[in-house]
C-alpha cells in the first residue's frame, strides 16, 4: 500500500495525499515492460524481480509505502476487479474498512 500524491506540476515538494491511498497488484512483467516503464536503469536483480514478483516499475522511488496486505487478498481482488477511468481512478468510490494491528 502507497500513499498518493498530485503530479509534480502540482506538487513541486511531492508531498503525499493525506486521504489517498493505492494498493499495486503484482503483475508480472517482461524485462521490456519493466525497463519502458522505469524511465530509470533497472539492474538485473530488479528486472528479475518484476519478472517473477511483479510491480509498477514507474512507481518505485517515487511514493510513500506505508504497508502491505498480509491476508485479504480476494478482497483486493474484488477493488480490482471494479471499472476504472482512462486514469486507472475506480469509476466509483470503493468504501473499505481498516484495522491497524501495532
Amino acid at each position: 500500500m502507497g500513499m498518493a500524491r498530485y503530479d509534480d506540476d502540482k506538487n513541486p515538494d511531492k508531498l503525499s495525499s493525506n486521504t489517498d491511498f493505492y494498493f499495486v497488484q503484482g503483475e508480472k512483467l517482461t524485462p521490456y515492460q519493466s525497463q519502458a516503464m522505469a524511465g530509470r536503469k533497472l539492474t538485473p536483480e530488479q528486472l528479475k524481480t518484476y519478472a517473477t514478483v511483479g510491480g509498477v516499475p514507474s512507481l518505485d522511488g517515487k511514493y510513500t509505502v506505508f504497508g502491505e496486505v498480509v491476508e485479504g487478498l480476494d478482497v483486493i481482488d474484488k477493488i480490482a476487479a471494479e471499472p476504472v477511468d482512462p486514469y486507472k481512478w475506480p469509476k466509483k468510490d470503493v468504501d473499505i474498512k481498516i484495522e491497524i494491528v501495532k
